[in-house]
């Protein structure tokens, strides 16, 4: 598209560019809707080739849209170079939009890159799992002949299981993923100390009350800030357990999230004690030096480590929480809210134990059991104390509200009817009060009418006088200001003529409301013109001589500045004809076919309105037949 504007330079260059630009930013507008459909016939996790092959085809078309774009920013930052100079604005504004539009173009091919790659290898699998299940297939032929009959049998059942068996698998898979994510982290953190910490992760649920993935997630963070501080792997696995259990007893006792508790403890480990607050600790450098000193130890806060900061300050936070040690597990076996708790995360490890061929099944299983009886332990005695309290508490309940409620309805009768009898006793005194008011400030700006009518002819003179100043330099801004407006009232113009036919409406209907007040006040208005009018009859002589006088005096200037822009007003005309006559040709196409089919609806409108027309004029007549009598009889007197 760039290739086609030709030699525009300046502003009018300007203005094709961004006619251009607009166009394409509209094409992706229409291309995002296609991907979104796209993508809402898939599930955001699909990876199948269909899905693949459909993305890749609408990401390649808005490929196509990116290098218009950058050919057409191209071409318009050349324009602006060679006519405002490299260092101008607006050409350092085509140089921003070139870079980004760059930008966006090598994420959307690297995007196509990667998505390529992932069809080529499914295609691949998907080629060796046909050629397994050709080979099966023929082994198992005659097998399938004989099962066929107890399938049919078995059909229902295998459509409910299996449906149930997806959504579990879909469950397995998802929490397994993480799982498998975290596992690994953990090796790689904690190497040949990660099975034990992998071991304290089952029993997460019971301690800590999260899952084994959840536990991980959070422990391989803490020991590799540990380790960057200097601390060696061995005493990182014993600090980040220490540290994780006794954030989980703090968060039962002051009663914040879990996850709240667990970050501060991970920002003490890089030494970022903001949140240790939450934890009931205030930690900062100097309680920690102060803390030290009291203990003998030689630590001094600027000279020492950072692995022996994050010793102190684990040493520190340990020992003035230790009479809290074991509260979690204490109050998530005790309580409702802490069995259920502890019941999720159960479930938790052992959904994502289902897809972990090494994962001690049998120890997840008992988890999972022995959390469901501690929400059984915890809820039947509430249930047992509500069933025995119920009828008690209902028949107390009942009789309480019989014996009320006549005193109730008493009280809200005898409330009503006060506030109903003081809102009628006030009336008579507001009503005058309000109208006082009213008329007082009616008063006030009838008495100061000449002032404020005075106070705006100055701000008139003033302002006018003003603008004949500013004038020269209003002239080119507006110039470029009516170019903007123009173009956005293009852009709208569907919006503008819609509201305009509704204003016109609206304008009509009142004017027709309104001619009985008009035709009333219109003798005043035409004397007060007619009188204003004689009156300044000497002032429009004297600024007619005036004005005649600095337009022969400015003549030829004014025809030599015409003269010279008359080529490029006439080439500016030219193109923009030229440009526009497809669009004039569209329009009128759209509007004759729009006349044709409103023609029957304007027709109806039309002999509808005859009848009513003719009856006004009719009634109109007779109504004012004495009045044209009259006028017609002085008529023929005068004459």
């Amino acid at each position: 598209m760039a290739d086609n504007f030709g030699l525009k330079i300046g502003v009018e260059g300007e203005r094709e560019f961004k006619k251009a630009l607009s166009e394409i930013n509209q094409s992706f507008k229409v291309l995002g809707s296609e991907m979104a459909l796209v993508t809402s016939q898939f599930d955001k996790n699909d990876k199948s080739i269909q899905s693949i092959t459909a993305r890749n085809a609408v990401l390649n078309k808005e490929i196509d849209a990116q290098k218009e774009k950058i050919s057409t920013l191209k071409a318009a930052l050349d324009n602006a170079s060679s006519s405002f100079g490299e260092n101008d604005r607006r050409t350092q504004n085509w140089q921003i939009q070139l870079n980004r539009a760059q930008a966006e173009l090598n994420l959307m091919e690297r995007e196509l890159e990667e998505s390529t790659i992932e069809a080529d290898n499914l295609g691949e699998e998907l080629e060796d799992s046909g050629k397994s299940a050709e080979d099966a297939g023929g082994r198992f032929e005659k097998l399938g002949g004989v099962l066929k009959g107890i399938g049919v049998a078995m059909g229902a059942v295998a459509v409910a299981a299996g449906a149930a068996a997806i959504k579990l698998g879909k469950e397995v898979v998802t929490q397994f993923g993480e799982l498998e994510q975290n596992l690994g982290g953990s090796e790689a953190v904690f190497g040949a100390y990660a099975a034990s910490i992998q071991k304290t992760g089952e029993e997460a649920y019971k301690n800590l009350g999260v899952s084994q993935s959840e536990y991980l997630a959070t422990a391989n963070k803490m020991g590799a800030l540990f380790q960057g501080s200097g601390i060696q792997q061995q005493r990182s696995l014993e600090l980040t357990e220490k540290a994780m259990q006794r954030a989980a007893d703090m968060a039962s006792v002051m009663g914040i999230d879990m996850s709240s508790a667990l970050e501060a403890v991970t920002g003490a480990a890089k030494g970022n004690f903001d949140m240790m607050d939450n934890l009931g600790v205030a930690m900062n450098a100097t309680n920690i030096e102060a803390y030290a000193l009291a203990k003998g130890l030689d630590f001094t806060w600027n000279t020492a480590t950072q692995a022996e900061k994050a010793e102190v300050a684990m040493q520190m936070f340990f020992e003035n929480t230790e009479q809290y040690a074991g509260n979690f597990a204490k109050e998530s076996s005790e309580t409702i809210s802490g069995s259920i708790g502890l019941l999720q995360a159960a479930l938790g490890s052992f959904t994502a134990g289902l897809g972990n061929a090494n994962a001690d099944m049998t120890n997840l299983t008992e988890n999972l059991v022995d959390a469901f009886e501690a929400v059984v332990t915890n809820i039947v005695p509430v249930l047992e104390n509500i069933v025995a309290a119920l009828p008690t508490a209902t028949g107390a309940i009942l009789a309480a509200v019989a014996e009320l409620l006549p005193m109730l309805l008493e009280l809200v009768t005898n409330i009503f009817t006060q506030v109903l009898e003081t809102m009628l006793n006030l009336l008579p005194e507001l009503i005058p009060a309000a109208v006082s008011a009213l008329m007082t400030i009616v008063g006030a700006l009838i008495d100061n009418l000449p002032l404020l009518i005075n106070a705006a002819i100055e701000l008139v003179t003033a302002l006018v006088e003003g603008i004949g100043i500013a004038l020269p330099q209003l002239i080119p801004a507006a110039v470029s200001a009516v170019m903007q407006i123009v173009q956005g009232l293009m852009d709208n113009l569907p919006l503008i003529l819609d509201a305009a036919l509704q204003l016109i409406l609206g304008l009509a209907q009142g004017l027709v409301d309104a001619i009985p007040q008009l035709t009333s006040a219109l003798p005043v208005i035409i004397k007060a013109i007619v009188d204003f009018i004689i009156k300044s009859i000497p002032q429009i002589i004297e600024a007619g001589i005036q004005l005649l006088s600095s337009l022969v005096t400015a003549l030829p200037t004014i025809i030599t500045a015409v003269v010279e822009a008359i080529p490029q007003i006439i080439d500016s005309i030219i193109n923009a004809v030229i440009g526009s006559i497809p669009l004039i040709i569209d329009a009128g196409i759209r509007l004759l076919v729009s006349l044709i089919q409103a023609l029957p609806q304007i027709i109806t409108t039309v002999v509808g309105a005859i009848p009513k027309i003719v009856s006004s004029l009719v009634n109109a007549v007779i109504g004012n037949i004495d009045k044209i009598i009259l006028a017609r009889v002085y008529n023929c007197l005068w004459h």
